[in-house]
Order: C-alpha cells, then structure tokens, then sequence
C-alpha cells in the first residue's frame, strides 16, 4: 500500500514540472485562439489558470464550460497535463485553475467561505471570458471534495459536478437548492490514498437526503490516478441529466455505451450502463426530468438502447443464478465464485429493470447495509498500530459478516493469508485458524467472479444510430 501511495504521489508531483517545461503561451481567452491548444493566463485576482477552446469556437455561439480543480499539493498546470485536449471534454471549453488557497508553492481547494467565494468569483469572470452554456466541475482528490462542497455553496453556478477519487465533506450542504445540481462520485475500488468506501458512502448519504441526480461510477481495480476518458464520460452524464436537448442528451448516453479501447494508463472496463440508463429514464413517458419538446423518433431509440441494457443485463443474472447457492441468504462458503460478479453488477448495471428485480429478489441491498458495521472493524483493524496477531483475529472473524463490502485494501487477503502461515510464531489461535480459509474463499471468490463478469461485459455492443 505505502508503495503505490508513493508512486501515486511521485506522479502527481512530477506532471506540473513536467508541463512547466513546455512552452505556453500567455494570452487573453479570446475567439480567435487556436482549437485544442492550451494557453494560460491570469484572472483579476491573480489566479493562474490553463485554458483551451473546441473545435468551432467563435466567440458567438454558446459552449459548455467545464473547470478542472486539482488536488493536494498541486497548481492549475495539473489539469491539463493529466486531462489532455482533445481527450478530455473535447467538446468544451476547458479551463484548470490554482486552489484559491496559497500553500508555499502549490495551491489548495479548502471547503470554507473564503474559498468559495474566491472561485465563485473567478468563475464570475469565465462567464465574462468566454460565451458559455451549462458550466460543470471536475475535481480530483482534494479538488473533488471541493466541487461537492463549491455546489452545495452556489448551486445557481453550476450544472453538474464529478468528484473524483475523493467523495462529499460531511459539512457540504445538502438542502433543496443543490438537488438541482448533478453530481457524480467516480472512485477507483482499488485507490490506495482515498478509500473507495468514501465515494460509496457520499453516495448512500445523499441519497438518503433525497437527491435525484446522483451518479457513482465505480473504476474496477483502478488507484488513485486521474483518467480523463472516465471522467469525461462522468461529465456526459452530467450534461445528459442536465440539458434541454433530447437529440444532445441521447448521444451522451450513446457515448457512455460505448466500448473504449484501452487509455493512456493500458486500462479498460465495463461501459457505464448505470449512468446511460439514468439518462435514457429521460425519455419515458412522464418522467419529471423529461422534455418540453420529445420527438417520437428520438423516444424511440432512446427505448431500444434501453432494452439492449436490460437484454444484456439478463445474461448476467442467467450466469449468477447458476453459481448462486440454491437455498438459503448468501454466505461466504468454502467456494463463492459469484462474488467478483455480483458485486459490482450491483453499481455497474442499478437500474436495468432485469437487475433490480434480481438484487430485490436477494434482499441484497438489505444484506448488504447489515454489513457495513462488521465492514468498519475491518477497516478500522487494518490502519490500527496493533500487532499483527490482533488484526488478523479481528479480520478472520468479521469478514464473513462483511464480504459484500467492496473496496478493501487489494493487499489486505494476502496479508491474511501470509500470517496465517506464521500462525505458530504470531501465536495465533485455533478460532482463527479455522476462520482463516474464508478469507481465501473470499480472495479467490473475487478472482474468478470477475474474469465471469469480464467475460459478458465484453459482449456488448453499441448498436447503430438507426
């Protein structure tokens, strides 16, 4: 773990000084800049900031805006050099800026009034910069804490927000007024600097305050790195949730559906059919975030992308009724190969009507809220100063109360695994002993769960626009 954290670290630290050795060039935001070329400039205030126009930019007609907002220890050169043009929001106006607040030669994103009301402000002046439609926030680690909290402040700012690799500030506000706004948490489940369990449970908590617009995008086995195609597909959801265009909010859900191949960092995953669906619930009949104006041709395909979902959906659930135990609730058994399927078929494919009704048929959702406790002895156990022999004792005896849980540190079974071999030096007992193979259960239920599910996601295809 501290050697990914370090290596996590080493990358964030280095990109800024690797950008600051490019040239860029000092100009005014203006209609006649260059299309997918980053220039920087200074607001009135003096925070710097990189900025670059889409293709067909004039100055006349309006265009998304979307700000990146970086995290600890960083500066505005973050942005663009981890979310490249032409990758990242390509269609947009895109603008990354310093932390408002000073940190010796970085900058901060801190979740106080001095803070908001400096970006509020500098925002104020984007508006005056360029010609924008709908503004929405990307932020990441710190800077995604601060985008949840920036649209609880001023939610008349901002259409959407995605906080990435980070998760909600418990003192961000979380009445009516930002309801309107759409926010997405997107969290790597194998991120070793922020636990993914924080996105999960921003999620739940808000969803408990009763907010409509709200998204998680689980990144299976993915750290704490940014990734600019995830999160521009996190910002199509957000657009599409948010925008008055039935035609625009359709191709954002086309283009959550489609398979990508593998982005700079060697990586792919599952398609976000979970957001697609939220944005395709648009086009049924009476829905309250619908259309003033829905042409019949467009309801139509928004309904057969729809159905593809749910279609492939059902192969997933076909495939886990098959490995599911036959009587009882769901256990950790000698063998579970369900588990690296079920789990995140929950996240990854909420709402295709085929999935609910299989997860209510479950009760899982019920399961898994009873484990959330034992899930927090895990966790608490595993960042303990305790001896080894305790952290095990506690682990072995609650992680068959709480294997639902996703998002535990990846080194967390082998460890297990290690010490249970040393059980005559770290004087472990024999009810550890005996819980001990659960954990192996557990370990290899995952394993083989996901190379199933791996296996079905890569079936899907996007089907044509006709």
């Amino acid at each position: 773990m501290r050697l990914a954290s370090l290596v996590a670290v080493l990358a964030f630290l280095l990109a800024p000084l690797a950008f600051a050795s490019e040239e860029i060039e000092s100009k005014k935001p203006a209609a006649d800049a260059k299309p997918l070329v980053v220039y920087e400039h200074r607001s009135s205030e003096g925070l710097r900031f990189t900025w670059v126009v889409p293709e067909g930019y004039d100055g006349k007609k309006a265009r998304n805006l979307t700000v990146i907002c970086h995290g600890t220890g960083l500066d505005y050169r973050w942005g663009h050099w981890n979310n490249k043009p032409g990758i990242f929001r390509a269609q947009d106006i895109v603008v990354s800026v310093d932390g408002p607040a000073p940190n010796g030669e970085t900058r901060l994103f801190l979740g106080d009034e001095a803070n908001a009301t400096a970006f509020a402000k500098f925002l104020g002046e984007l508006r005056e910069l360029f010609v924008v439609d709908k503004l929405f926030l990307y932020g990441h680690s710190q800077g995604g804490f601060f985008v949840v909290y920036f649209a609880g402040e001023h939610p008349e700012l901002v259409s959407g927000v995605v906080a990435h690799a980070s998760g909600a500030w418990n003192w961000s506000k979380t009445g009516a007024p930002v309801r309107k706004v759409a926010i997405a948490f997107m969290h790597g489940t194998a991120d070793p600097v922020v636990p993914y369990g924080q996105s999960v449970g921003s999620r739940d908590a808000y969803d408990k305050e009763g907010f409509e617009l709200l998204h998680l995008r689980r990144l299976e086995n993915y750290n704490h790195w940014p990734n600019a195609v995830r999160a521009t597909e996190c910002l199509d959801w957000c657009e599409g949730m948010t925008t008055d265009d039935p035609a625009r909010a359709l191709e954002c859900a086309r283009r959550l559906l489609e398979p990508k191949p593998a982005d700079e960092y060697q990586w792919t995953t599952v398609v976000d059919f979970a957001g697609a669906l939220d944005v395709l619930a648009r086009f049924q009949p009476k829905n309250k975030r619908g259309f003033a104006q829905l042409p019949s041709s467009l309801a139509l395909k928004a309904k057969a992308l729809a159905d593809d979902v749910d279609e492939h959906a059902r192969k997933h659930v076909a495939a886990l009724r098959k490995l599911l135990p036959k009587k009882g609730a769901l256990a950790l058994g000698a063998e579970a190969p369900w588990l690296g399927h079920l789990i995140p078929l929950r996240e990854d494919l909420r709402g295709a009507p085929s999935v609910e009704a299989f997860f209510s048929e479950l009760g899982y959702d019920k399961l898994l809220a009873a484990q959330s406790k034992p899930a927090g002895e895990i966790f608490e156990a595993w960042y303990s100063d305790k001896p080894p022999r305790e952290i095990h004792a506690t682990i072995v005896a609650a992680l068959p109360k709480a294997f639902l849980v996703e998002g535990y540190p990846p080194e967390l079974a082998p460890r297990i695994e290690e010490w249970t071999l040393r059980a005559k030096d770290l004087a472990l007992d024999d009810k550890q002993l005996k819980s001990a193979p659960l954990v192996a259960s557990w370990r290899s239920g995952w394993r083989d769960g996901l190379r199933s599910y791996a296996d079905l996601w890569r079936e899907w295809k996007l089907r044509g626009r006709d």
